[in-house]
């Protein structure tokens, strides 16, 4: 019995253990793995995501990022979501990416870019203390064309798309809709009690007028300066922040009259700044946390 016991675990140990490093950041509570490219050996990063973002079975994350080469910035940058699908952009990844980068910096960086599936973005650095990192990034402008969200209702809209009708069961919920890199729709609230939000925003997420689903995010408007937000994001349902979905409902306000271009936005777990800029740059400003590190085994 020994012997065979012994010659198990040979077969066993010589089986070789396939792992991937990786870094646990979050901005706000909305949390991230990050991985560097060419530690996925020829593993579809969709695929990645789903096993290592699983919150039972995995590390878990709202979002899987994939940092790589790139000839013009930093570093390539790639989101995916919880369930596999592959987003435009993330304000949050964008700035847990910027601290994980920094954190090796051999030397301090006042600016990083990086290349993303909707062009090059900017973060540039403010704060540093302990695995925290304070970062401003130039989102991107607010595209508000119904075929740049994609937004496909049966008749043509005015745009910007603000406080349509949109459909749900026997009634309608006004909402705004516009792009901020990925799909948003959303919606001016008045009080949350009133409102089952999250189940709301997974039946939005899915709303056919929206072909790729869509980010949903709920603001209320606490005064000209600050607003309150919740957010449902397509591919990973429930999220404690959200930084496209913040700069999206800022937008959202203004465009109503509510608030000025200059907003904080508390999101559950803290507030990130908001300015949408007169040429048009929505910038966002926020914490990004370094939590963990280690390798996940496939």
């Amino acid at each position: 019995m020994r012997g065979r016991a012994a010659r198990s675990r040979s077969r066993i140990d010589s089986v070789p253990a396939r792992s991937i490093p990786f870094v646990k950041a979050h901005g706000l509570g909305n949390d991230f793995l990050l991985v560097e490219e060419f530690a996925l050996g020829g593993l579809a990063p969709g695929d990645l995501a789903l096993r290592i973002c699983d919150r039972q079975t995995g590390v878990g994350g709202d979002g899987l990022v994939v940092l790589g080469a790139s000839s013009a910035a930093d570093a390539s940058f790639r989101i995916f979501n919880s369930d596999g699908s592959e987003a435009g952009l993330s304000g949050n990844a964008l700035r847990c990416a910027g601290a994980w980068i920094l954190s090796k910096a051999a030397t301090p960086r006042e600016c990083i870019v990086l290349d993303t599936r909707v062009g090059l973005r900017e973060l540039f650095f403010l704060s540093h203390e302990g695995n925290e990192w304070r970062l401003r990034t130039a989102i991107g402008r607010p595209a508000f064309s119904a075929e740049d969200v994609p937004f496909r209702p049966p008749r043509a809209v005015a745009e910007p798309i603000t406080a349509y009708p949109l459909p749900v069961g026997d009634t309608t919920v006004p909402a705004t809709i516009l792009s901020m890199g990925n799909p948003q729709c959303i919606l001016l609230v008045d009080d949350w009690e009133a409102l089952d939000w999250a189940a709301l925003g997974a039946e939005l997420e899915r709303h056919p007028y929206f072909p790729d689903r869509a980010n949903i995010g709920f603001v209320r408007v606490l005064g000209a300066e600050r607003i309150e937000a919740r957010f449902w994001e397509r591919g990973a349902g429930h999220t404690l922040a959200s930084g496209t979905g913040s700069c999206a409902c800022a937008v959202a306000a203004h465009l109503a009259g509510r608030t000025g271009r200059r907003v904080r936005v508390e999101v559950e777990r803290g507030e990130l700044l908001v300015h949408w800029r007169e040429d048009g740059m929505v910038e966002l400003t926020g914490p990004a946390v370094i939590s963990a590190e280690g390798s996940f085994h496939l």
